[in-house]
């Protein structure tokens, strides 16, 4: 059975709707509002050096660059994180995850709803993202992960693991062309207490990983652009600027990376249930209250 929940509840409650995007698009929406000569590909990030005038980042086969500002926004496996920090590799939650947006003929979903599918320790999400494009995301129980050697055996593994599913969702499996098909492990790292050196910060996922139960990894990365953007406007120097930014950023995202990973294990065992129970008890906060508390934000309204 698909069950399917109405998007209109968020405009209801909170006078916003859910909306669910295609991150391809939406990084072409974002793309555009830039000056094309501002955007370089291809540039490998190898690291950084930084002295009290200015930061030099290096790159694979290309001349270095020199800066006032390196903002580390490189991901859960950044690089800037690694020179700035050192804390080692993203760690595994304990689940695996193979997602894809594909063209779909078959109205599995009205507009407005979203689907949801659980099994035995694994689940799977359909979204609308828009024009006749439909986004599957499947994901399982796996305390030991292993990658599939080829994209063959990506969609294989998927179908074998869903073969006494319903009809629709194996159709909807086998008519994904097996190179559309993501396949990797859900990771995220420990909070961090400072996200700043010197003429160095991080941002999103560089910063702050999250597993993705809650949805909030791209929410919060665009709050800590708005908010890093508004400290430098009000800020006399970098230091005072990314020193506002971390405390304005850091406890909100340091609950919600933490909300996230209990979230994620919550969708497979009832101990995991009762570990975020006991979260939510020690917290003080209701996971209705944790959502009225991460929708209703209103960053500029936020006080140091």
């Amino acid at each position: 059975t698909i069950r399917t929940r109405p998007a209109s509840r968020f405009q209801d409650k909170y006078n916003q709707p859910l909306i669910t995007v295609w991150w391809w698009r939406l990084q072409q929406i974002l793309a555009s509002q830039l000056p094309p000569e501002n955007i370089h590909l291809n540039y490998r990030c190898l690291g950084f050096e930084q002295n009290e005038h200015c930061v030099s980042i290096h790159f694979d086969c290309q001349e270095p660059i020199t800066a006032d500002l390196l903002i580390g926004a490189d991901g859960i496996n950044s690089v800037i994180r690694e020179v700035l920090i050192g804390d080692g590799k993203p760690r595994y939650l304990g689940s695996m995850s193979w997602r894809t947006v594909i063209k779909c003929h078959q109205e599995l979903l009205k507009a407005g709803e979203l689907g949801f599918v659980k099994g035995d320790q694994e689940f799977m999400y359909l979204l609308n993202v828009g024009d006749g494009y439909i986004s599957w995301l499947y994901r399982r129980l796996s305390p030991d992960f292993t990658l599939s050697q080829n994209a063959a055996e990506v969609k294989s593994r998927v179908l074998e693991h869903i073969a006494d599913w319903g009809k629709p969702l194996r159709d909807l499996v086998e008519a994904t062309a097996a190179e559309q098909i993501l396949e990797g492990p859900i990771c995220d790292r420990v909070p961090l207490k400072s996200w700043s050196q010197g003429r160095v910060t991080l941002l999103g996922d560089a910063a702050h990983p999250m597993a993705p139960a809650l949805g909030q990894g791209a929410n919060s990365t665009f709050e800590d652009a708005y908010e890093l953007a508004w400290c430098f406007s009000q800020a006399s120097n970098i230091q005072e600027a990314l020193s506002n930014y971390e405390a304005r950023r850091i406890p909100r995202t340091t609950i919600i990376q933490n909300r996230s990973a209990l979230g994620e294990m919550r969708y497979y065992s009832q101990e995991q249930e009762a570990d975020s129970q006991k979260m939510e008890e020690q917290s003080q906060m209701s996971s209705e209250e944790y959502t009225d508390w991460a929708f209703n934000y209103q960053p500029l309204e936020f006080r140091i």
